[in-house]
């Protein structure tokens, strides 16, 4: 079976990068609403969103290659889902956000998000590189 220039490896990629925008999206939201009387602090995280990515791009995309890795996340569509943080306790005036907590996460979220874009920024590279030698 021929493999496509950009292979599975560039959609993973591709999935990750999406979903760390959304998920910085949700610690940005809960962080704008730290103020908010009776707000639930959302709680879906990169897993949430990149299961809803993969799934989205069909079931071959998150295929093992051997026995010892993991199997695909099976996870129930998140699309519209209200996702609240049930276990942190509300304050006074029943907002549960802890934005401490949202802060260290949307920092890490972008550390990642740059580990993501040094990776895909290194492929691409890599084919540019095929594409400059090959015509030589």
């Amino acid at each position: 079976m021929p493999q496509s220039l950009f292979g599975a490896g560039l959609l993973r990629l591709e999935s990750a990068m999406s979903a760390r925008e959304k998920v910085q999206s949700v610690y940005a939201a809960n962080i704008a609403n730290a103020d908010t009387p009776h707000y639930r602090a959302d709680m879906r995280t990169f897993s949430d969103f990149l299961a809803e990515k993969s799934a989205a791009s069909g079931p071959s995309s998150m295929a093992t290659t051997n026995a010892a890795h993991l199997q695909p996340h099976k996870s129930v569509s998140l699309s519209g889902g209200i996702f609240n943080r049930a276990s942190v306790a509300a304050r006074m005036d029943g907002n549960t956000v802890d934005t401490q907590h949202e802060m260290t996460a949307m920092a890490e979220n972008q550390m990642m998000h740059e580990l993501n874009m040094t990776i895909l920024k290194g492929r691409l590279n890599g084919i540019a590189n095929v594409i400059k030698e090959g015509g030589r």
